[in-house]
This record gives C-alpha cells, structure tokens and sequence, in this order.
C-alpha cells in the first residue's frame, strides 16, 4: 500500500500510545530502538485480526524506521512516538529534529519503488512495500520530519 498514502482526517484518529524522550538520551543508547520498537509493535499488534503475525512484520518496520530516527536525529530536544487508530488503520509516527544541512534528501522523499534509492529512507520504502504498509514523510517548518506508517487492521487482499 506504499505507492498511495492513506489519508484519515485528523480529528478521526485516536491516541493509542505516546513517548516523548530526549533525543540527546535516545541516541545514546542503541538498544532502545529495539526497546521502543517492540513495545510499540505489540500495542499495534492488538488490533489486528492476527497480532502474531502483525508483531513479526510491524516490530520489523517500525524499528528500522526508528533505528533511521536513531542515525538522522541531531542531539537537541526530543523524539516522539505516537500510536494513533481509527477503524481504517493504525498509524506509528516517529517525529525528530535533522540536520538542516540534509534538507534537500528530506525534501525529496519517492513513494515509487523506482525512486534512486538516495534519499534516506529508500529501504524503508521497498520494506513498507513488500509488507502492505504506507510510508509518507512530513516535514515542518522546524527542521523536524515525522515518519509515518500506516498499518491496516487486516490483510489486505493482493
């Protein structure tokens, strides 16, 4: 589901799960990705006709889109993961402070699977692909991209 976006209204979308931490202490310690990672693919995995196999794959997304958080993230301010659902899916976002000096990689995110596999999160986009996931990025006035991925409630039919 990677090449369209899935656009849910904003007001329809409820608070599953919300960490703020301080970036300076996140990238200081590796293993929380995989800390944090876990932790939010199960809550996720509870409402998805099979949270078994919903674990495995979005535990596998989600900590490769935090451990891109844990490299591209400059150490001032903090790092929030939030865990939002409406009956249409379930959306994990991970939103940091970057290098205003890569901007322009930021700024040029492709959803197409024959994007040139430059921009930094070019492998997350071929593995939310291969798992039926959306990947958007969004990036504010701030310097902060927010990665997001929008997980469906149950398998989608191919």
């Amino acid at each position: 589901m990677t090449g369209q976006h899935i656009s849910a209204k904003p007001g329809a979308l409820k608070n599953m799960a919300a960490l703020a931490l301080d970036v300076g202490l996140f990238i200081s310690e590796f293993r929380l990705c995989d800390t944090i990672a876990e932790y939010l693919a199960d809550l996720l995995a509870q409402s998805h006709e099979d949270p078994a196999r919903c674990a495995n794959f979005s535990s596998l997304l989600i900590n490769e889109i935090i451990e891109l958080a844990f490299r591209s993230a400059i150490p001032v301010g903090r790092i929030d993961f939030n865990l939002l659902r409406n009956e249409a899916l379930v959306r994990a976002s991970v939103a940091f402070s970057y290098d205003r000096n890569n901007r322009a990689a930021w700024s040029s995110f492709d959803r197409s699977a024959d994007s040139s596999g430059q921009h930094p999160a070019h492998h997350l986009m071929m593995l939310a692909q291969a798992i039926g996931v959306s990947l958007d990025i969004e990036i504010d006035g701030d310097d902060r991209v927010t990665l997001i991925a929008d997980f469906l409630p149950r398998e989608a039919v191919r």
